[in-house]
Order: C-alpha cells, then sequence, then structure tokens
C-alpha cells in the first residue's frame, strides 16, 4: 500500500514540526542543512523558533530529492543547488524584457530624435507610476499646536 502524501496547509509562516511532518524529513535534519545549506535560511523570531516560508520548503523538497532519491552526497547537492540557483539567475535575467529600437536606415540625427522620443516616454512611465504611489500614501495628519 502506498504511503499518502501529507497535503500542508495554504499560509505565511510553518513552524519546523509541520515541516519536519510534511517533508518526512526530522527536525533535528533539518536544523543539520540549515548549516550546510547557504540556500536553506528560514526566518527566525525573536525567540529562535524557524518560521518557514512556501521557498524554503521547495529549497527543502530540492535538497531531499538531491540526497536520497538521486543519491548525492551533502557537498554534490550543495554544488548541484548553487548551479540550479545560477542557472535559475541567469534565466531570469534573458527572459527580462528589454527596449527594442530599431535603426535600420536611418541618419545619426534621426536615431537621437528617437532616442530622444523613447527616454521622455521612459521619463513620463516613472512620473506617472511615482505619483500614483504617492497619491496611493495618505497625508501625514497635521499635530495640534504646530501651526
Amino acid at each position: 500500500m502506498a504511503k499518502k502524501k501529507k497535503e500542508i496547509p495554504s499560509k505565511l509562516y510553518y513552524s519546523i514540526s509541520e515541516i519536519a511532518d510534511y517533508t518526512g524529513i526530522k527536525a533535528h535534519v533539518l536544523r543539520y542543512w540549515e548549516s550546510e545549506f547557504p540556500t536553506l535560511k528560514p526566518r527566525k523570531t525573536r525567540t529562535g523558533a524557524r518560521r518557514y516560508r512556501q521557498p524554503d520548503i521547495d529549497e527543502i523538497l530540492a535538497i531531499k530529492g538531491l540526497l536520497y532519491d538521486e543519491g548525492y552526497k551533502i557537498a554534490g547537492a550543495i554544488k548541484m543547488r548553487r548551479q540550479a540557483k545560477k542557472a535559475a539567475g541567469k534565466a531570469s535575467v534573458e527572459a527580462a524584457p528589454q527596449l527594442n529600437i530599431q535603426f535600420d536606415g536611418m541618419t545619426e540625427a534621426d536615431r537621437l530624435v528617437v532616442l530622444k522620443n523613447e527616454l521622455g516616454n521612459l521619463l513620463d512611465m516613472i512620473k506617472a507610476l511615482k505619483t500614483s504611489t504617492t497619491s496611493a500614501k495618505p497625508a501625514p495628519k497635521k499635530m495640534k499646536g504646530t501651526g
């Protein structure tokens, strides 16, 4: 009979006991992994209790897969997680939208005009963004007797 995977409730923070129960990894092993894997850093409360978020859970499951399913040692799993983070960072940089201005057949003067217009449009977008975020904030209240 196959063991049914436990469902974790959707919330912002999870305790170490909830994560241990969900992942099947004991709490002391999770604490050890924190000391070994630089990619695993759950937040801690003022009292030192660990608070895991969804990215921490994803990291734990990835580490568990490398160690238990694929047979990596700790050092190999650290290397694989580091490479995965680099690849993810590189992919997000490559996927970033770029301004695409076509200069085919333009004179230098025409290029400068196009660039000036594009920069003006960009400045207008920044100003609009700035005013929309500042107008959303309530004006500070004046205290009585301060003028």
